[in-house]
């Protein structure tokens, strides 16, 4: 059988990030016309110079998780997942969650629904410590055919912190809780033409690995910035572990060895014969958030997971290089990014 990859199940990765390319530019001359003081373009949290603060603002949302929940019948995770994927991404600029809003697109009015989902909203953003200001509930029958959920979290950047790997750092993972809210184009597709989603394979129960939530870092990673015990932090999304070179630059390398991932993953490599490195440029792999330390400061930053909770490990390093993120696999492969 020939296997699935993200682009089959109808996302082009590469496309994507020309996508993103041409809307950077667009963005970049745009701020030069407003003479606007803005920093960060293209990075995990751009900022805008407002009567001397930076403020961030940074959109997401759950996207096609949110077809497995509506099948599985749990709403409130794709409310706290929204939450989740903003706070991560903006504290790895060092931006503190101040606050949100919310946009629900449903295919019909449903207050249970509805409240689920806002529940789980709630939830993370105290959790991340962020006000709920407000949102908008659109009832679309004919546009959208399940829930969809975005985010819109304001934040401010107070502290100077540049996001860059440095030559000599030691690199520590801390634990995803599973899949997250990224590659579920793929998943559906594997899962969709064998198992289906409410079966138990090899072991693993679908239903209740499909619906962990996205595990919330920035807390951990904002107080790791602004003790000064680390030199960059990326959590890993869409792009998988290709998002490491935002931290990079052009003159290191990033070398890892990573642990053995959760089952689930294993289970759609194999459902969806999907190739090994195919898998580390959709999936977290079990690896959720990346940061890297001077050496002195690394057990200062796995004392600080532990205590919030997170599952963190010594995974790699930083070498002198060309912007590359080398990987070898629990299962012995070599991949390079």
């Amino acid at each position: 059988m020939e296997g699935w990859t993200y682009s089959k199940a109808g996302v082009d990765l590469r496309k994507h990030k020309s996508m993103h390319k041409k809307a950077l530019e667009m963005m970049s001359r745009l701020a030069r016309e407003l003479n606007a003081e803005v920093g960060g373009l293209g990075g995990y949290a751009s900022w805008i110079g407002v009567e001397g603060k930076k403020l961030v603002l940074h959109v997401d949302g759950v996207g096609t998780k949110s077809i497995v929940a509506a099948k599985l019948g749990n709403y409130e995770v794709i409310g706290w997942d929204c939450v989740a994927m903003n706070v991560n991404d903006v504290a790895c600029e060092g931006a503190v969650p101040k606050a949100l809003v919310d946009y629900i697109a449903m295919p019909e009015s449903s207050e249970e629904v509805f409240e689920e989902v806002f529940r789980g909203v709630l939830s993370a953003a105290e959790v991340s410590k962020a006000a709920v200001l407000g949102g908008e509930t659109a009832i679309l029958p004919g546009l959208v055919n399940y829930v969809d959920v975005v985010c819109v979290v304001l934040a401010e950047k107070s502290v100077d912190f540049a996001n860059k790997a440095v030559s000599g750092d030691v690199v520590v993972g801390l634990r995803s809780s599973g899949i997250h809210a990224n590659g579920y184009s793929l998943v559906r597709k594997v899962l969709e033409g064998s198992a289906g989603y409410d079966a138990v394979v090899d072991g693993v129960d679908l239903p209740q690995e499909l619906l962990k939530p996205v595990v919330i870092y920035s807390n951990f990673t904002l107080e790791a910035i602004q003790r000064g015990l680390i030199n960059s932090a990326a959590h890993i999304t869409g792009g998988a572990f290709t998002k490491l070179k935002r931290v990079l630059g052009g003159g290191a390398d990033m070398v890892l060895e990573l642990p053995e991932p959760h089952p689930i993953f294993r289970v759609i490599m194999r459902l969806g014969n999907v190739p090994v490195s195919e898998m580390f440029k959709v999936f977290n792999m079990g690896v959720g958030l990346v940061v890297t330390a001077a050496k002195d400061a690394v057990s200062e930053v796995l004392d600080l997971a532990g205590k919030y909770g997170h599952e963190a490990q010594v995974i790699g390093k930083v070498r002198e290089g060309s912007g590359k993120v080398f990987i070898r696999t629990s299962w012995g492969d070599e991949l390079e990014f």
